[in-house]
């Protein structure tokens, strides 16, 4: 009895399509914590935006997490936070290793959206 061989795929997930604005941090957890932590603190330290918005996608979502209270702790007051959860499509390419072919597929992933602003101190 002859078996059918199941086609081998390579998945090749590429990363999300998004625009980039210059308050705008997308975290990822291939860089240091540290070091995206200090951008984000770059942005608002400087005075001239008023707000950072940081996004982040599955296993990223905990470190944007962080990286919003990190700041709200630092600022001692000064800022606060706002969150947004969003479901992300995310298009993977699947080759078939023996004819060549390239296929699609969809999935979902969960996401997420810090905006970080700077609060109104009002003085009586």
């Amino acid at each position: 009895m002859a078996s059918a061989k199941s086609p081998e795929f390579k998945v090749k997930k590429n990363a999300p399509v998004h625009s980039r604005g210059i308050n705008e941090l997308y975290v990822d957890t291939t860089q240091p914590f540290n070091q995206q932590l200090e951008r984000a603190w770059r942005i608002l330290d400087e005075g001239k935006l008023d707000h950072v918005l940081v996004h982040g996608i599955g296993p990223a979502i905990q470190r944007v997490i962080n990286l919003a209270l990190q700041i709200k702790l630092r600022g001692n007051g000064m800022f606060d936070v706002s969150t947004t959860t969003h479901t992300v499509h995310l298009h993977d390419d699947l080759n078939d290793a023996d004819s060549g072919l390239v296929t699609s597929q969809t999935r979902r992933n969960s996401s997420i959206s810090i905006k970080i602003f700077r609060t109104l101190n009002v003085v009586s």
